[in-house]
């Protein structure tokens, strides 16, 4: 059997490698701005990582779709 080439998610979907999304970065910070602008100012508004969770799925939301 041969080694697997990506990791799957619990729904089966692949999960991007490092390399992918750095290929994809400016087209993933063109299209997902708005919710990476959210995140951001939410992290600057508040460190604690918890307050910001909701932000940051929708950040990964976007870029994984």
């Amino acid at each position: 059997m041969g080694k697997q080439s990506s990791v799957m998610d619990a729904r089966g979907e692949p999960i991007p490698t490092s390399a992918v999304l750095m290929a994809a970065s400016k087209h993933i910070a063109t299209r997902c701005r708005e919710e990476n602008r959210a995140f951001i100012l939410c992290k600057k508004k508040d460190p604690n990582p918890e307050k910001c969770l909701d932000k940051g799925q929708q950040v990964t939301r976007c870029v994984l779709s």
